[in-house]
């Protein structure tokens, strides 16, 4: 409670058993299967009573399930557009591999009283964040995903700070967080640009936030698809492209370039820029082709060596960034200055 408030207005919340009260813009949001739902609008991918409904049929599954089963149940779930066979056994591989990635950049995220991670999904870093934090809330505006995020932080032992809410309507005050992070989420929201400002709102002064991204001029086939080269069409043809290459739909999904990110960090007034090339975990390598193999070894290498690997952050599968608040000067720019 002492970190809420209304997403709308942000002004201060009541709290009943079974909901949250706004009385400043009379608003309402309530608590559903134990975790609070504080969103403006729904899933652009589904409706609120649809992503209720499945996230019942998640939650009474919970108990009986491990975390690893409940994320092979969720796919074995219908989704629409329907998932083929193959991406879907990516996207569980890529789940349940999530620890092992987490550990390649936890170490970005610094440690202090408060962390939030936006579009937490499975809350991965969330729980990785747990132990180096005082609070770590996780918050998706995909209903559902919370439950399977819930049973990952109870196996893990830690505590349960899950909230759904949109990520350009945060429920939080001002200057609360001393990191917040976004994994995955920017390729996925239709204004970045106010997904970032309200990060920068919610963290404290010299507050720390912490980006990685899909990058659209990746060398690498596109992660959602696994299509080559889509980044690099004009944004009207990419959808198209992929019908065309794979029979998918290609929707809800903005790939940003580096210079599109870096400018959409220091206009929500962040800055010490700092970008570094991501590491790849063996696991995420499994079924690759050789020549993706070879590109990870090289973008591997090239991590232990920031200077000669500046320019390949333009091209890397994932932009990987770190900005700072109240500071509004990127290194490019010289010396860090408030």
């Amino acid at each position: 409670m002492s970190l809420l408030c209304c997403p709308r207005c942000k002004g201060s919340l009541t709290v009943s058993s079974d909901s949250f009260g706004c009385a400043q813009c009379d608003a309402a949001y309530p608590t559903v299967l134990g975790i609070p739902d504080f969103r403006v609008y729904a899933d652009p991918l589904i409706s609120i009573a649809d992503d209720f409904r499945k996230a019942e049929k998640l939650e009474a599954q919970a108990a009986s399930l491990s975390f690893s089963e409940l994320v092979r149940y969720y796919w074995s779930l219908p989704t629409f557009p329907d998932t083929p066979p193959d991406l879907r056994q990516h996207f569980i591989d890529h789940v349940l591999s999530d620890e092992a990635r987490v550990a390649t950049y936890i170490g970005n995220v610094g440690q202090g009283f408060a962390f939030l991670d936006v579009g937490c999904g499975t809350a991965a870093l969330t729980t990785a964040a747990s132990a180096r934090f005082d609070v770590a809330v996780g918050c998706d505006v995909a209903f559902r995903w919370l439950i399977v995020a819930r049973k990952r932080l109870q196996e893990a032992g830690r505590a349960v700070n899950l909230v759904c809410c949109c990520a350009d309507y945060l429920p939080f005050k001002d200057d609360v967080f001393d990191t917040v992070a976004s994994v995955s989420l920017l390729e996925h929201v239709s204004d970045a640009a106010a997904v970032v400002r309200e990060s920068g709102r919610v963290l404290k002064a010299r507050g720390q936030f912490f980006c990685l991204t899909t990058n659209r001029f990746s060398l690498a086939p596109e992660p959602h698809v696994r299509v080559w080269g889509v980044g690099f069409l004009p944004r009207a043809w990419m959808a198209r492209y992929v019908r065309f290459r794979r029979g998918l739909a290609y929707e809800k999904k903005r790939p940003l370039s580096y210079f599109e990110l870096r400018r959409l960090v220091r206009a929500a007034g962040l800055g010490a820029i700092r970008a570094s090339l991501p590491r790849v975990t063996a696991l995420d390598l499994r079924g690759r082709s050789r020549l993706e193999r070879l590109g990870a070894r090289i973008l591997n290498a090239l991590a232990d060596h920031p200077r000669p690997a500046r320019p390949c952050v333009l091209v890397a599968p994932v932009i990987q960034l770190t900005a700072e608040k109240g500071n509004t000067y990127s290194p490019s720019d010289g010396a860090a200055r408030p």
